[in-house]
C-alpha cells in the first residue's frame, strides 16, 4: 500500500468544497436555510483524528523495535492503517467542504460572524482528522528491507 499522496488529499478536498459551496448556494436561491456546521462536529473530527493516532502508536513501537515484548496482530494493524488512510481522505474532504461554506459565507453581503466561527471550528477538526490519519498511516509501514535495494519489504512469514 502506499502513502497518501498530496495530490489525492486536495483533489479531495477541491471536490468537497465545490460540491458543498454549491449546495449552499441552491439551498438559499429555493428559499431554504443555509448549512451551520455544529460546533460538536469540529470536536468530534479532532477526537477520532486523536483515537486514530491513539491506535496507531503501538504499532509505531513495533515497527521501531521499541516493543520486544508480544506481537501486534497483522489484522489489527491492517484495519488501523486502512482506517488511518480513509481518515485522511475524510479529513480533506471535509476541510474543503468547510472552506466551501466559509467561502460561501464570506461573499453574502451581512457576514454571519457565528456560522463564520463554527465553519472555523470544523476545519480544525478536519485538519486534525487529516493530520493523525496521515501521521497513523506514516507509523504503520514497514521500513524498506536492507538486504532489498528496491525497498520492497516483505512481511515475517510471507513469501518475497
Amino acid at each position: 500500500m502506499t502513502h497518501t499522496r498530496f495530490t489525492t488529499l486536495l483533489a479531495f478536498g477541491l471536490g468537497g468544497g465545490v460540491l458543498l459551496w454549491a449546495a449552499q448556494l441552491l439551498l438559499t436561491r429555493v428559499g431554504e436555510p443555509a448549512f451551520v456546521p455544529p460546533l460538536s462536529a469540529g470536536v468530534a473530527l479532532a477526537l477520532v483524528g486523536i483515537i486514530v493516532a491513539t491506535m496507531a502508536w503501538p504499532i509505531r513501537q513495533l515497527v521501531r523495535g521499541e516493543k520486544k515484548s508480544e506481537p501486534i496482530d497483522p489484522l489489527y494493524a491492517t484495519r488501523v492503517l486502512l482506517l488511518a488512510k480513509a481518515s485522511a481522505l475524510a479529513g480533506s474532504g471535509v476541510f474543503g467542504a468547510t472552506v466551501g461554506v466559509m467561502v460561501f459565507y464570506l461573499t453574502r453581503p451581512v457576514l454571519p460572524l457565528g456560522a463564520l466561527w463554527l465553519s472555523l471550528a470544523m476545519c480544525g477538526g478536519a485538519l486534525v482528522l487529516t493530520a493523525g490519519g496521515l501521521v497513523a498511516e506514516r507509523w504503520c509501514t514497514l521500513p524498506p528491507d536492507s538486504s532489498d535495494p528496491a525497498g520492497n519489504a516483505a512481511l515475517e512469514g510471507e513469501p518475497s
